[in-house]
This record gives C-alpha cells, structure tokens and sequence, in this order.
C-alpha cells in the first residue's frame, strides 16, 4: 500500500512538474516571436550589426522551438548567418516580414506536418525580395534542415 502511494505521489510530482515546464516554454513563445518580428524588422537597416541580428535571429528561433524538440544550435546558426547576410539592408514589407516569421514559427512546430510547405513561402519571399537564386537555395536548404531535426525528412510521394 505504502509502495502505490509512493508511486501515485511521484506520478502525480512528474505531471505537475512537466506542466510546469511546458507553461515557462509556452510563456516565452510569444516574447520570442515579438523579438523574432523585431529582428526581422531591424534588417532593414543598413549600418544594423549583422553579428548582433544573426545572433538575435538565433536565439529566437531557440526560444520559439518547443520543449523536446529543439533543433541544434548550430543549424540554427547556419541558417540565421545566411538569412541576415542576405537581407541586410533590403526594404522589407510588413507583410514580407510576417510571412517569414510565420514560415519559421510554423516550421518550428513539432506538430506540424510539413516542411515543404513553409520553405515554400519563405523561398518564394526572399526571391520577391530579389535575393539570388543561388543564395535563396542555400538558406531553403538551412531551412529545411532545421525542420528536419524537428519532426524528420518529409514523406515525399515516389514516382
């Protein structure tokens, strides 16, 4: 009897502690989705750090990942260096700006179907922005690579 109430205890101490967890992850998203708007915003400028916003650019993306499914530092880095360098200075729209954002929330979400379809719409809004192709491949690629860690490769239908 002592031994199921222990259990019980200890059970009921691991949901209420990862609830906790999952509530301290789920306060920080819309915080780091301000600041991912923000720093995307912020490249507009052209005498903007680009070091500083890559690494802003990072950080919230890794704070905009949920709990458990968080890709690596590193991919996330790649990715943040080659978006800002491309972007840097470029006139970004409102809408152009939202569009990325949601691109990158939505890929960030282990819940999420595809990859495809938000490396879509942020490749298709860096080539509306006049980004080289060769670089818009580059950083779908970093993209892509970054959802993959989340929720694996794509199940693309064979022919």
């Amino acid at each position: 009897m002592k031994r199921l109430v222990f259990a019980l205890l200890l059970l009921g101490g691991c949901l209420i502690s990862g609830a906790v967890c999952q509530d301290r992850s789920a306060a920080r998203r819309p915080e780091a989705s301000s600041t991912l708007r923000s720093t995307l915003q912020a490249l507009k400028n052209h005498g903007a750090s680009r070091a500083t916003l890559s690494r802003q650019l990072t950080e919230a993306i890794l704070l905009l990942a949920e709990t458990g499914h968080q890709p690596s530092r590193s991919a996330v880095t790649s990715f943040a260096d080659e978006l800002t360098t491309a972007l840097l200075g470029r006139d970004l729209t409102n809408s152009q700006v939202t569009t990325l954002a949601q691109s990158m929330e939505e890929v960030l979400r282990s819940s999420g179907t595809t990859t495809f379809i938000p490396a879509c719409q942020l490749r298709e809004t860096l080539a509306a922005l006049g980004v080289d192709a060769s670089k818009v491949q580059i950083i779908t690629r970093h993209f892509i690579a970054i959802g993959e860690e989340i929720r694996g490769p794509d199940d693309m239908p064979t022919r």
